[in-house]
């Protein structure tokens, strides 16, 4: 009975992700991706979810939404970096719930400074100086256009600039927004930061070769990763809140 229980949850929570990722997709030229809502499904999931369960049901409702709607090449990658976003929320979301509120609020400003400092660097080392950015080329009516391109010089500082901009924003997301469960929220930065790297390294080395895109351009997907993990985490944490209330 118990086991037919778990196997049902896990089919309920993986047509949740499943849908929530398809609802709304945002193409992303540089590496042919797409930002999507399944964070929101994923963290609220992993919040009432064992890891297991959180993780099979987020790496395989996901992974499925690319093979139905034309993303295929990146199914293996997310069913490997999903099942572990999934799996390391619900895991630290009931670790953390057993550590202090300062104790929180210090790992909160941690991540976050980790996390700022990453992409400063990151940015510094690989696109300080001139830059050219152009979208994948296109077909349109049998000629093939290139839509966008542009040539700018980036300074080290913006790149400064932009790590303190993240910082503050995961530390307001966190600390600030999160405020009603600090534990949930912090538990969600880092797992999201897992699908961020995740995807990084995939279509670095993976889904741009194969796709002949350079493999440079997966950094291009770094912010829109970054910001699908910030508008789950804001959104899971309303759906979280209706659940503690429910559930009192």
């Amino acid at each position: 009975m118990i086991k037919t229980v778990s196997i049902f949850r896990v089919a309920v929570y993986t047509v949740f992700v499943f849908i929530a990722t398809i609802i709304l997709q945002i193409y992303t030229p540089a590496t042919r991706g797409y930002f999507n809502l399944g964070e929101v499904a994923i963290y609220s999931i992993a919040y009432i979810a064992t890891p297991l369960v959180a993780g099979v049901s987020a790496g395989v409702g996901s992974a499925l939404a690319d093979l139905v709607t034309g993303y295929g090449i990146f199914a293996p990658g997310t069913l490997i970096i999903k099942f572990g976003e999934g799996f390391i929320v619900s895991y630290l979301i009931r670790y953390f719930s057993r550590l202090r509120i300062t104790q929180l609020k210090i790992l909160s400003v941690i991540v976050a400074i980790l996390t700022g400092a990453l992409i400063s660097f990151t940015g510094i080392v690989l696109w300080t100086g001139s830059v050219e950015l152009s979208s994948v080329p296109i077909n349109l009516f049998g000629y093939q256009a290139t839509l966008l391109t542009a040539s700018f010089d980036l300074a080290a500082y913006i790149w400064v600039l932009i790590g303190v901009v993240v910082i503050a924003i995961m530390i307001y997301t966190i600390i600030i927004r999160g405020s009603e469960n600090i534990s949930a929220a912090l538990s969600m930065s880092i797992g999201g930061l897992e699908m961020v790297m995740g995807y990084l390294l995939y279509e670095y080395f993976v889904s741009n070769p194969l796709q002949g895109i350079v493999s440079q351009a997966a950094f291009a997907e770094v912010p829109v990763n970054m910001g699908q993990m910030i508008f789950g985490l804001t959104i899971a944490l309303s759906v979280i809140g209706f659940l503690r209330r429910a559930l009192k």
